[in-house]
C-alpha cells in the first residue's frame, strides 16, 4: 500500500487523470470532510451520474441514505468512524431499477498531517462492478438447486409406477399419471418461488411485450398447420384400413378444460423448468440444442407408463415445443400447442 501511495504521489495530475479515465473500475477521493474531490467517468457512470453532478457532493448524502443497502453503508461508517488505514469487502447495492454488486478497496489517503487522532483524513475508493459475475454465480446456483429437485421429483415418480405395476400389480389409471405429473409441476414451482432468484420471465411465464404479438401469429399459423395434418393423417389411416377409431369422436367441455390444465402444467414443467436449467447448466457448444435434446428426453420417459409409442409421440412433440420455446422465450405458446394438437389427436385416433 506504502509503495502504491509513492507511485501515485509520483504522478503528476494529468497523469493521474488519464490513467484513472482509462480504467474499467470506478475512482473516487473523499477529503476530511467526507466531499467527493475526484471521480472518474466509471464510477459516475455505474451510478447514473456524470462526474460533474459529483464533484464537491456529500458522499454520505449521495450514497449511504438508502436503509436498503445496510452492508454498502456498513462498510463506509466503519471506514469514516475506525480510520480503517485499508478495507475490501463484496457488497450489494440496490438502486431504484436494479441491484448491483461491488467489491471495494478503500484506503485512507495521509496527504497531510492529521489534526488528531481520531480525525478523518480522506480516503480513496476503488469500485469493481462485480454484478455480471455475481448474478452468473447465482443463476448457476437456482439452476443447480431446481435441476436436483427435478431429478429427485423423476426419480419418485418412476420408482411408484415400478412400485405400483411391478410389485404390487395395482393398476394405475391415466388420470392418476397426470395427478402425479402435475404435483411434480407444482413442488417445483414453490422451489423455484421460495428457494432460487429466479424470476418469472426467467422461467417462461411472462413474455416480452414485443415478441408476444409476433409469438401469437405464429403459433396460431402452426396450430392451424398442425390440427390440417392430423385430419389429412386421419382420413389417410381410414382409408388405408389401419386398426383406430372409425369416426370422427369429438370431445367434451370439461375434457377440454381439463386437458388445457394439464397442457399448461406439464410445459411449465418441461419447457419453464427443464429447459431453462439444462440450457443454463450446459455451458458448451449448440447450448440451446442440447437443452431442447435432453428436455425432450427426459420429459418422454415421464410418459414411459403409457406405452412406448405414446412415449415416441411425446418426444416429437417435445422437440417442436423446445424449438418454439426458445424462439418465443416464452411457454403460453407451446401450452396451446400442446393443447390443442394433442387433444385433436386423443379424440381423432385413441
Amino acid at each position: 500500500m506504502e509503495l502504491q501511495e509513492q507511485q501515485t504521489k509520483a504522478l503528476s495530475s494529468e497523469q493521474k487523470n488519464i490513467v484513472f479515465e482509462n480504467m474499467s473500475d470506478g475512482v473516487v477521493t473523499i477529503n476530511g470532510e467526507g466531499r467527493i474531490t475526484y471521480v472518474n467517468s466509471a464510477f459516475a457512470d455505474l451510478f447514473g451520474y456524470s462526474a460533474a453532478e459529483l464533484l464537491n457532493q456529500p458522499f454520505d448524502a449521495l450514497f449511504l441514505s438508502n436503509k436498503k443497502n445496510k452492508a454498502f453503508n456498513r462498510f463506509f461508517r466503519d471506514c469514516f468512524k475506525k480510520n480503517c488505514s485499508a478495507k475490501k469487502e463484496l457488497v450489494k447495492y440496490q438502486t431504484q431499477k436494479d441491484t448491483l454488486f461491488f467489491h471495494i478497496n478503500a484506503s485512507l489517503l495521509h496527504t497531510a498531517p492529521k489534526q488528531s487522532s481520531d480525525a478523518f483524513p480522506g480516503m480513496m475508493i476503488l469500485l469493481e462492478d462485480m454484478t455480471d459475475a455475481c448474478r452468473l454465480k447465482q443463476h448457476e446456483h437456482d439452476c443447480a438447486y431446481t435441476f436436483a429437485g427435478l431429478v429427485f421429483c423423476i426419480s419418485g415418480y418412476l420408482s411408484i409406477w415400478s412400485l405400483t405395476k411391478f410389485t404390487l400389480k395395482l393398476p394405475l389409471k391415466t388420470d392418476d399419471y397426470t395427478m402425479m405429473i402435475e404435483g411434480i409441476s407444482f413442488l417445483l414451482f414453490l422451489e423455484i418461488l421460495l428457494f432460487t432468484s429466479l424470476s418469472l420471465r426467467d422461467i417462461g411465464l411472462i413474455p416480452k411485450r414485443g415478441m408476444f404479438q409476433k409469438s401469437l401469429k405464429e403459433t396460431l399459423l402452426l396450430a392451424a398447420g398442425a390440427c390440417l395434418v392430423l385430419l389429412s393423417a386421419k382420413v389417410i389411416l381410414i382409408l388405408c384400413g389401419a386398426p383406430i377409431k372409425e369416426k370422427f369422436i369429438g370431445g367434451s367441455i370439461a375434457g377440454m378444460t381439463n386437458y388445457m390444465i394439464t397442457a399448461t402444467v406439464q410445459e411449465f414443467l418441461a419447457r419453464g423448468v427443464i429447459q431453462t436449467c439444462i440450457k443454463s447448466l450446459m455451458q458448451v457448444r449448440y447450448q440451446k440444442t442440447f437443452g431442447v435434446i435432453l428436455t425432450s428426453l427426459l420429459f418422454s420417459i415421464m410418459h414411459l407408463p403409457f406405452g412406448f409409442i405414446f412415449m415416441m409421440g411425446s418426444l416429437l412433440l417435445s422437440l417442436v415445443l423446445g424449438y418454439i420455446f426458445e424462439r418465443h422465450q416464452h411457454m403460453w405458446g407451446c401450452a396451446f400447442l400442446h393443447w390443442s394438437c394433442g387433444y385433436l389427436a386423443m379424440c381423432l385416433f385413441f
